[in-house]
């Protein structure tokens, strides 16, 4: 039968049943829902219905329907407008099963909308308590998620070895998330791999959806995800990833919430929220790129941040934990940040794992890198200032291209109070800063200047380094000589290390020195001292000869003064 009304006095709840329909048949087009004494239906354990639309009229009571088990096909596909609401009501949706990825219990393809009234889903298990797992709600084709609410969760009761879904939306082909808000939450049992999530396939899009990662709330465990593989956007999304809120006595932190894209995935224009931790141990909400292994049909995979907002906030003294942050790792594809803004916040609390920050790094060897793409990245200040960091400091070997900071600008911010730390951009191990932009801003009200650092054999590439006021660039670290473009001074501070392998900055394009003197602080490795008389190269710039000794200036070591020389294009310094 096309068309029927769910009875006012149906004799079962089940929406199977035809003798629950005014036309004696289970409508196969059209569903129509008035005021009745049964509200709230479910489906037959074998069912497979199929329907065009679901019409709740004007006088429209609130039903609920439950679609449980596991069968070969979904016990209901909405194949044509979908969930049409024009009561007040809220009409809910709950999909409680143990749940398989590629069996959804309810489906909604061609053009299909979940409404645009006030309409609720629910994906998860049986039971929170005592069961595993969660049920899985599909759209595909252009169907769209409307405006309604979804909520998903999954079980405390450990998975079966090999199954790890909690309740799930998934998005495949070119469907839509719409207006949409997901709440999503983590882990409750022991298994720290099984969480909800939102998921997004082939070329579907998030569209203006709202989703909200919950953080952990047991130690070790994840927090509810959002994923998107392939050639999938974030679209316009508004993403807000919680923290942790849980850590065991040997400080096994629960994770936040989290976005993560794969495969050819872009950022889009989404708003990304990374929050910390409300418990100190515990992790912020994350944002993260190819850290996923993709799928082979798969070409080149590179996720992007695309040009979206990325806002990774720091500690308070209410969420204590760990900092919000973005990760670009690498492990799958040849990840970049695009044409991103992001902001890294400063921590109120004295330690830098509450900071909010951006890391890019790698696994060495490994095939792919991440890269800082075009971005706009700014570090704030802090009582531990927010930062970016470029580092491939962990495993063994060496990888076939290290992290770099392409084409990015930096800006590192200076402190704004007497205890405040500068935001700051770190480069370790092998990686390198391109042809970034990184300047280093003066404090204010006493507050520390921002800051560059090169630290081992990282590589300087033709970037672009501008100080300012007490803005610092430190080489202290680095393995002999670093190499960059430009070196910029509107006053600022360099700092190196002299000794037998002094870390020399070569500038291979020009030195620009706005306000004199140059400042720099010349230490020694831990153990040796000075040789009097002996001449250290600190400067090398093809423009040298353009400047006078008069216009550097550096510490005192013990009693002895410096003594600046210039020859040809070297600036060295004697004690």
């Amino acid at each position: 039968m096309s068309t029927s009304s769910w009875k006012s006095e149906p004799q079962s709840d089940q929406w199977n049943d035809g003798e629950n329909w005014s036309s004696g048949q289970v409508p196969s087009t059209n569903a129509v829902f008035g005021v009745s004494s049964k509200t709230a239906l479910t489906f037959a354990a074998d069912s497979s219905a199929q329907i065009e639309s679901l019409v709740f009229a004007e006088p429209a009571d609130a039903f609920s329907f439950t679609v449980g088990g596991l069968g070969e096909e979904p016990a209901l596909t909405i194949t044509g407008e979908g969930i049409v609401n024009r009561s007040l009501n809220t009409q809910s949706f709950v999909v409680a099963s143990l749940g398989t990825f590629n069996q959804p219990q309810l489906k909604f393809t061609g053009s299909a909308s979940a409404g645009e009234g006030p309409v609720t889903f629910y994906a998860g298990p049986p039971s929170l308590e005592t069961s595993y797992g969660g049920g899985t709600i599909a759209f595909h084709d252009d169907s769209t998620a409307g405006s309604a609410y979804f909520t998903l969760r999954t079980g405390k009761e450990r998975p079966p070895q090999g199954s790890s879904l909690g309740g799930t939306v998934k998005f495949s082909e070119r469907a839509r998330a719409g207006t949409a808000t997901f709440s999503i939450f983590g882990t409750l049992g022991s298994d720290g791999d099984t969480f909800a999530n939102a998921v997004f396939h082939q070329a579907a899009s998030a569209g203006s959806a709202t989703f909200i990662n919950r953080g952990g709330t047991v130690p070790g465990g994840d927090g509810g995800n959002t994923q998107f593989y392939d050639y999938s956007s974030a679209a316009q999304g508004t993403y807000i990833n919680f923290g942790g809120t849980a850590v065991d006595a040997n400080w096994n932190g629960a994770n936040g919430g989290d976005v993560a894209f794969d495969g050819c995935a872009t950022g889009g224009q989404g708003r990304f929220n990374n929050y910390p931790a409300s418990i100190d141990g515990a992790h912020g909400g994350v944002t993260s790129f190819n850290n996923n292994p993709n799928y082979p049909d798969i070409e080149n995979p590179g996720a992007s941040a695309g040009e979206g907002t990325y806002i990774n906030y720091g500690a308070t003294k209410d969420c204590p934990g760990g900092g919000g942050h973005t990760e670009f790792t690498a492990r799958y594809g040849l990840a970049t940040a695009g044409n991103a803004t992001i902001l890294n916040f400063g921590s109120a609390l004295n330690q830098s794992s509450g900071a909010g920050h951006t890391i890019f790094s790698i696994k060495p060897p490994n095939d792919y890198f991440p890269s800082a793409g075009s971005a706009s990245i700014w570090n704030y200040p802090g009582q531990a200032g927010g930062y970016t960091i470029f580092q491939s400091s962990y495993g063994t070997g060496a990888p076939n291209q290290p992290p770099t900071a392409a084409n990015a600008k930096i800006h590192n911010m200076g402190g704004e109070t007497p205890d405040h730390e500068g935001g700051y951009t770190s480069f370790t191990d092998t990686a390198s800063a391109g042809g970034a932009t990184l300047i280093a801003y003066d404090g204010i009200n006493g507050g520390q200047g921002g800051r560059v650092t090169f630290s081992g054999q990282s590589s300087g590439g033709t970037a672009r380094i501008h100080l300012m006021g007490d803005g610092v660039l430190d080489i202290t670290e680095h393995d002999g000589a670093l190499t960059i473009g430009t070196l910029e001074l509107t006053n600022g501070t360099l700092k190196s290390q002299l000794g037998e392998n002094p870390t020399t900055l070569r500038m291979s394009e020009a030195l620009k020195i706005k306000e004199s003197p140059a400042k720099m602080v010349f230490s020694f490795p831990k153990g040796h001292s000075f040789d009097q008389g002996v001449a250290y190269p600190v400067l090398q710039a093809p423009n040298l000869a353009d400047f006078d000794v008069t216009m550097f200036e550096a510490n005192s070591i013990g009693t002895a003064k410096p003594t600046f020389v210039i020859t040809g294009d070297v600036l060295s310094v004697s004690y």
